[in-house]
């Protein structure tokens, strides 16, 4: 099994980002992503869920226990809260393309992140 530090920093380059970019993202210091990423240090059992619920993957499989990135359950193609967004923009005999989901996710998931970054 890989370690912590392994799966983040492949997470972190899947995602074509930075050491520092995703420092920023998750208001931490760059030597703490260096630290996690080199296993010298490991994060709090809060930031492992907010590291998870970035990457979509779930605090198993980014400790190694497990190689299912979600253990746990299949991520809906859209989520409730978009179907509910969803319902009240689109007429019901259109659908939303595959590229506008993901965007629509997106953009739903860096909300939820600056909402728990005001925390």
């Amino acid at each position: 099994m890989n370690t912590f530090g392994e799966i983040l920093k492949s997470l972190r380059k899947e995602k074509g980002i930075s050491g520092r970019e995703l420092a920023d993202i998750l208001k931490v210091h760059k030597g703490s992503i260096s630290n996690w990423e080199t296993n010298r240090r490991s994060p709090d059992k809060e930031m492992l869920n907010v590291i998870a619920e970035y990457f979509e993957v779930s605090v198993d499989y980014l400790l190694g226990r497990t190689y299912e990135r979600n253990a746990h359950k299949e991520k809906s193609k859209l989520d409730e809260g978009i179907k509910t967004i969803a319902a009240h923009r689109v007429n019901p005999y259109e659908d939303i393309s595959e590229e506008g989901i993901n965007k629509i996710n997106e953009y739903i998931e860096m909300v939820r992140m600056m909402e728990q970054n005001k925390k």
